[in-house]
């Protein structure tokens, strides 16, 4: 090999080698901004003329002014103290009860589309607050992790609703709220009286949810920025976003599943439910539909509604 080839390999790697230096503290750097709460408005929080409609996200009110329903506010001790939820009774409070889990930055209202259907079907519901929400215990270290850490408080959460009187639990999660479930799947001791599952657009595998975005602006070499990005900001934040990746778990999981996804999702990519139904051999319904991010039950609400519905229905059987 001649010493000009040889010049141009050497260049090629360095090249590829600054690239993806440069490019991954740029990722880390991004995931900073948008994983340290108050980086970002997730919840539209501050938004002076939030929705009316309880199933539009950002609406603000109890599941009374928005749904009519009667509740309890009631509070479960986490590891850091005590967190806040909603707990809304209904006519089977012998089977199981379901507990919702908002995704990143969101809230309890997020939950109203899935309460509505749930209450149908008369499945009791706790809407759950966790580490880094308003209100809710944070800990030194702030920031959201898709499930590594929060997986620990909706443990709490399940342990509460075990004592309470819940024979068994279905677990509702959505966007990062997916990812929270999926890890509560892997580590939680209380996993075995997990009866049903019911994601929405779920975080189930973080690299892929940023290699998405990176691939989305035609940056090359996507996954293995996103695999260096993650790795920078563990390093320095401290953080284990590199764990944040429980789709065998979910895949794993013998009772059965709900699932719904829009293939234009600009957040969660809808590959990630693709891989979950592929890998999936239990009992598995999928809707899929053309809606961006959470937007699945707004594109039609009649057909999310007889799905959901249709599968909880099925429990009983």
């Amino acid at each position: 090999m001649n010493k000009w080839v040889r010049r141009i390999i050497v260049g090629i790697v360095i090249v590829a080698v600054l690239f993806i230096a440069v490019g991954g503290v740029g990722t880390s750097m991004l995931m900073n901004h948008l994983l340290t709460p108050g980086g970002v408005d997730w919840s539209g929080a501050n938004n002076p003329d939030p929705p009316t409609d309880p199933y539009e996200l950002g609406y603000r009110g109890d599941p009374r002014a928005a749904l009519g329903l009667p509740f309890e506010t009631v509070r479960y001790a986490t590891e850091l103290g005590e967190a806040e939820a909603w707990f809304v009774p209904a006519a089977k409070m012998t089977g199981p009860w379901a507990v919702y889990v908002h995704g990143i930055g969101g809230i309890r209202e997020n939950g109203y589309r899935q309460l509505s259907i749930l209450n149908a079907a008369g499945i009791p519901t706790l809407l759950i607050t966790y580490r880094n929400d308003k209100g809710a215990p944070s800990p030194q270290n702030a920031l959201y992790s898709f499930g590594v850490n929060e997986w620990r408080d909706l443990d709490a959460a399940v342990s509460w609703m075990l004592a309470r009187g819940a024979p068994s639990v279905i677990l509702v999660g959505e966007s990062m709220g997916g990812g929270i479930v999926g890890q509560f799947l892997m580590h939680s001791g209380e996993a075995d009286k997990v009866v049903a599952l019911a994601l929405d657009a779920p975080a189930l595998d973080f690299t892929e949810v940023v290699a998405d975005k990176i691939g989305a602006r035609m940056i090359p070499l996507a996954r293995t920025l996103a695999t260096a990005g993650i790795f920078i900001f563990d390093t320095y934040r401290r953080a284990e976003l590199s764990k944040a990746v429980s789709l065998d778990a979910v895949a794993k999981f013998p009772g059965p599943l709900f699932l719904a996804h829009g293939t234009t999702d600009g957040l969660v990519p809808v590959t990630i439910s693709e891989r979950l139904v592929a890998a999936r051999t239990a009992p598995t319904t999928y809707l899929q539909t053309a809606a961006n991010h959470l937007l699945s039950f707004k594109e039609n609400p009649g057909r999310y509604r007889a799905e959901m519905g249709g599968f909880l229905d099925s429990l009983g059987r």
